[in-house]
């Protein structure tokens, strides 16, 4: 072979392996960082290495929430009282996790987490008795893994089921709109906070912060039980601007939590 087609070779292949990436990170800013990523598991927090043009730069699995490499998602998820990436299997209003056993290298543990933050690592013995219970907020699908009627080895039925039900309730929930003066107050009172974050010259959480304000405002009129990850976040993103901070507590304190 000539040399210049040799060169050509290794050059367009260069452009495949370069073109061809894609792995990449979100930090809880919402940034994303593409490049080689390397997940390293720790006793108290996992981390994650990212090299971008030849700099490796390590991150918590607090600073950055989301990883996705060689096509399959990790998030960063709080179990057994320490942060560590999860493998992510099936998601919804109950999500499906995968996770490091002690002493492995691959995902076999199982673990469920709701959108509130609940979470239940897949039992064995207690099955039937530990999952009817998480799941008791949508009373026909857990009866009928109490009674049996699903094993473990149907858990993602069993969570396709669940997040129909949820789906179902929320979607009549919606049809069912309250309209009193209270509701409609603290509705009135989001969108004030949210048309003032618009105004406000910009700061580095603002249109997470915009977003977030945008559910609670959709939440509230629905007179909905805000789930603790909105909470959360909404914290978090407004902690730096303390009067538009003090006037979501004031909301908050009014409304179903």
């Amino acid at each position: 072979m000539h040399r210049f087609s040799v060169i050509m070779l290794l050059t367009i292949g260069g452009l495949i392996t370069c073109y061809g990436q894609t792995d990449y990170a979100i930090t809880s800013k919402g940034d994303t960082l593409r490049g080689e990523i390397k997940i390293l598991p720790t006793d108290l927090a996992d981390q994650v290495q990212v090299k971008i043009n030849k700099k490796k730069k390590v991150y918590l699995c607090t600073e950055v929430i989301t990883v996705v490499q060689d096509g399959v998602v990790y998030k960063t998820v709080k179990f057994d009282n320490r942060f560590r990436y999860m493998q992510l299997l099936k998601s919804g209003f109950l999500s499906l996790y995968g996770f490091r056993m002690p002493q492995q290298s691959s995902y076999d543990g199982r673990y469920l987490q709701t959108l509130d933050g609940r979470g239940l690592e897949m039992p064995n013995l207690t099955f039937k008795r530990s999952l009817s219970k998480f799941l008791e907020d949508c009373p026909t699908v857990s009866e009928r893994v109490k009674n049996g009627d699903f094993n473990r080895n149907e858990i993602e039925k069993i969570i396709d089921e669940y997040n129909t039900c949820l789906q179902f309730k929320s979607t009549k929930r919606n049809a069912e709109v309250p309209s009193s003066t209270v509701i409609l107050t603290n509705t009135q009172e989001v969108d004030n906070l949210m048309k003032k974050v618009e105004e406000a010259p910009d700061f580095a959480t603002k249109k997470d912060a915009l977003d977030l304000l945008k559910d609670l405002s959709s939440k509230v009129y629905r007179d909905e039980i805000l789930p603790n990850y909105l909470v959360k976040e909404l914290r978090t993103n407004l902690k730096d601007q303390p009067a538009f901070a003090e006037e979501l507590e004031k909301i908050l304190t009014k409304a179903k939590k």
